[in-house]
């Protein structure tokens, strides 16, 4: 018997990649994309309202507070979401496609309706 033979069929086990999906990276990329605009839009704004509530002499901390408070309620979701096991199982590009699918609409549609309200 060769030995390359013997090599390859009692060598170390290779784990194969996982398959590529184009797709579903550029979806998710996309989808965390406008998360991201959005959520930093957001964060502006709040930071835009609280310099100008504490520069006309009112309290801001409440407002500050509350908003930290929603923002963290929206990462626990999400984290929770993430250590699900069935989530866990899911390939990383699936897994992220479905977490940018989850986090995306409500500051999307949070700050369309803040920049279009007058």
């Amino acid at each position: 018997m060769d030995s390359r033979t013997c090599g390859a069929l009692h060598g170390p086990a290779r784990i194969a990649p996982p398959p590529r999906r184009p797709g579903v990276v550029l979806l998710s990329a996309v989808l965390w994309l406008l998360t991201s605009l959005s959520v930093s839009w957001l964060c502006a704004l709040v930071g835009i309202a609280a310099l100008w509530g504490a520069a006309s002499g009112e309290p801001v901390g409440g407002f500050l507070l509350c908003c930290f408070a929603v923002l963290c309620a929206g990462a626990g979701v999400l984290v929770a979401v993430c250590r699900a096991p069935a989530v866990r199982r899911m390939s990383g590009d699936v897994r992220s496609l479905l977490l940018g699918a989850l986090a995306c609409p409500v500051p999307l549609v949070l700050a369309v309706a803040v920049f279009s309200a007058r």
